[in-house]
């Protein structure tokens, strides 16, 4: 079955067990694995042109910049000084790019890749009246799953709303960064307002809206309007959940070891395994 056809439940659970998977991994093998099997599924969903160009300039950045912030400040040791932006001095220890923290930087970097990578993938495949429903049939209180629904529902939105915002000033003349950082900043902020006075404006048509329907968010949640969750879907499921809980398990396992807390001479070939993969 396509990836982009799976039931909603079931994108949600991969979602979160690759996004926890991201939390408890700390090699860089196995959280490269995890990075490219994240991008392979949302890749696997068939997005358009504009979501792949979106994607990958959404991942070159926050790659580049975890990279560049950790080659700049990295506090560890040892520390190889690749360059320096302004040399050390007698009361300053200087600017330089540290290649431990350039590689500390890409390894941290795969953990957000990981994490964008399945929440593009939630998003590109399950349409938006999807996501309404199924995050209003999860079993939390439904005035929390409700704001939840209601910021995901308004998002396209907003985007557009921000491109006719953009597309308006591009005609007045206005082009980024053309008169100093100060005005762009100015003129960025000041899109803001609009953007605020329609949010408030939909909030209130909402919340008008669902009390003339009588919405009780004290009231338990109704599933009758998901499609049924298929069995070979619950098991894989299940078995994913599974995975996500024993690597958990072994991570405690190991940590009580490093810890001085715990050990058991028959639980070395675990030690070496989370040691050397995960």
């Amino acid at each position: 079955m396509a990836l982009r056809n799976l039931h909603p439940y079931t994108k949600f659970s991969l979602v979160f067990v690759i996004s926890g998977l991201a939390v408890l991994l700390d090699k860089p093998l196995s959280l490269a694995v995890l990075a490219g099997l994240a991008t392979f599924v949302f890749l696997a969903s068939r997005p358009s042109k504009t979501w792949l160009k979106g994607y990958f300039i959404i991942v070159a950045t926050t790659v580049w910049g975890i990279m560049l912030s950790q080659g700049l400040f990295y506090q560890g040791f040892p520390r190889t000084i690749l360059f320096c932006l302004i040399p050390p001095g007698k009361s300053f220890s200087g600017l330089c790019f540290i290649r431990e923290g350039f590689l500390y930087g890409l390894v941290q970097s795969l953990r957000m890749v990981a994490g964008l990578s399945a929440g593009a993938y939630l998003v590109n495949s399950t349409s938006t009246e999807m996501l309404f429903r199924t995050v209003s049939a999860l079993p939390f209180p439904r005035g929390l799953s409700l704001l939840a629904a209601a910021a995901v529902r308004f998002l396209p939105r907003v985007a557009s709303d921000l491109r006719l915002l953009h597309q308006s000033l591009g005609l007045r003349g206005y082009r980024p960064f053309k008169r100093g950082l100060l005005y762009t900043l100015r003129t960025e902020l000041a899109v803001v307002y609009p953007l605020l006075s329609r949010a408030i404006r939909d909030s209130r048509s909402v919340a008008d809206t669902l009390l003339t329907r009588g919405f009780n968010p004290l009231s338990s949640g109704k599933y009758r309007f998901l499609p049924v969750w298929p069995w070979h879907e619950k098991l894989a499921t299940i078995l994913i959940f599974v995975l996500l809980f024993g690597i958990f398990l072994v991570k405690i396992v190991f940590w009580a070891y490093l810890q001085g807390v715990y050990y058991e001479e028959s639980l070395r070939p675990l030690y070496a395994l989370v040691r050397n993969y995960l």
